[in-house]
C-alpha cells in the first residue's frame, strides 16, 4: 500500500499552478488520471485536488528555473544547491567500479546533473547523464551547451546501454532516470509493481549490476522554496543473489522501485505525474 510521507497540505500551492490545475479540465489530463489511479483509495478529494494543484505549482516553476538557471553561473547555482549524504557516493566511488546513481524524473530534474558538478567539481568528465531530447530543439542545445561547459557527458537514451556498459568499466559515474516505462516493442523488460500498480519496467540496470557488480547509489533532487534545492543520496542498494537469474533480475528491479517510490513519496509534489507510466 502507498503511504505518504508528509502531510498534503503542508505542500506549496501558487497561484499559476491552481490556474493550470483548473484549466486542465478543459482536456483529458495526465496527471489529474495518475494522481487519481495512485491515490483515489488513499487521499479524500481535497487532497487529491491539493496535491494536484501542488505538482502544476511545480512543474511551472521548473519551466521558469530552465530559462532562469540557463544564464546564471555556476558560483551563484553552487549557492543555491545542498548536498545531503554525499559520503555514500564517495563510498561507492572507491570500490572502482564505476557507479550508477538511480534516480527519477524528481525536482527540477533538467538542472539536477549540473546542480550535482557545481558542488562536486571532482567529478567533472567522468559524470555522465542518461536523457532523452526535448522536443524543443533550440532548448535542448542551450541545455546540452551548458552540461558540456560544465563538464557532465551525455547519453543519449536510445541504446544506451552499451554506453553505459563502456563507461562503467572506465570507472565513469552515470546518473540513470529509472521511472520510465518501456516501448511496447522492447523486449528486454519484466513487470514490478510501482506506487502500487502493476508495470513495465526495464531490466538494464540488472543487467548492468550483474555484469559488472557496480554500486547504485540512489539519489533524488527536490526545491526547498524558490531559491534552494537539495540533492540528496542514499546508501548503495547492494545486490542481492539468486541462483536463479530471472528471479534475481525481478526481485532487485523490485528494490530499485522501491527505493524510487520512496524518494517521491517523500515530496510527493516534484514527480513528472504528467508523464505516462503506466499502461491502460
Amino acid at each position: 500500500m502507498v503511504e505518504l510521507q508528509r502531510d498534503i497540505s503542508t505542500l506549496q500551492v501558487t497561484w499559476l499552478g491552481r490556474c493550470v490545475y483548473f484549466l486542465s479540465f478543459f482536456r483529458n489530463n495526465q496527471a489529474r488520471n495518475n494522481i487519481a489511479r495512485v491515490f483515489g483509495q488513499i487521499l479524500s478529494p481535497s487532497a487529491k485536488k491539493r496535491l494536484a494543484m501542488a505538482y502544476f505549482s511545480h512543474l511551472m516553476t521548473s519551466l521558469k528555473e530552465i530559462f532562469l538557471f540557463t544564464w546564471i553561473s555556476n558560483k551563484r547555482l553552487a549557492k543555491r544547491v545542498q548536498f545531503i549524504g554525499i559520503e555514500h557516493l564517495h563510498q561507492a566511488t572507491n570500490e572502482g567500479k564505476g557507479v550508477i546513481l538511480l534516480t527519477g524524473h524528481f525536482g527540477s530534474w533538467e538542472f539536477a546533473p549540473l546542480f550535482f558538478l557545481v558542488r562536486a567539481p571532482q567529478y567533472t568528465n567522468r559524470y555522465y547523464c542518461v536523457r532523452k531530447s526535448l522536443r524543443f530543439t533550440f532548448l535542448d542545445n542551450i541545455l546540452l551547451r551548458r552540461y558540456e561547459n560544465a563538464g557532465c557527458q551525455i547519453i543519449n537514451k536510445k541504446n544506451a546501454v552499451r554506453r553505459i556498459y563502456s563507461v562503467l568499466q572506465k570507472q565513469g559515474v552515470v546518473l540513470f532516470p529509472f521511472d520510465l516505462r518501456p516501448a511496447y516493442h522492447t523486449k528486454n523488460k519484466l513487470r514490478v509493481n510501482f506506487l502500487g500498480q502493476e508495470t513495465s519496467t526495464y531490466t538494464s540496470l540488472a543487467f548492468l549490476v550483474d555484469k559488472l557488480q557496480s554500486p547504485v547509489v540512489p539519489v533524488t533532487s527536490y526545491r526547498l522554496n524558490k531559491k534552494h534545492h537539495v540533492i540528496e543520496f542514499y546508501p548503495e542498494i547492494e545486490w542481492e543473489p539468486y541462483a536463479d537469474k530471472e528471479q534475481a533480475f525481478l526481485h532487485n528491479t523490485q528494490r530499485y522501485n522501491n527505493r524510487l517510490e520512496d524518494m517521491l513519496l517523500a515530496n510527493p509534489a516534484q514527480w513528472l505525474w504528467s508523464y505516462k507510466r503506466w499502461q491502460e
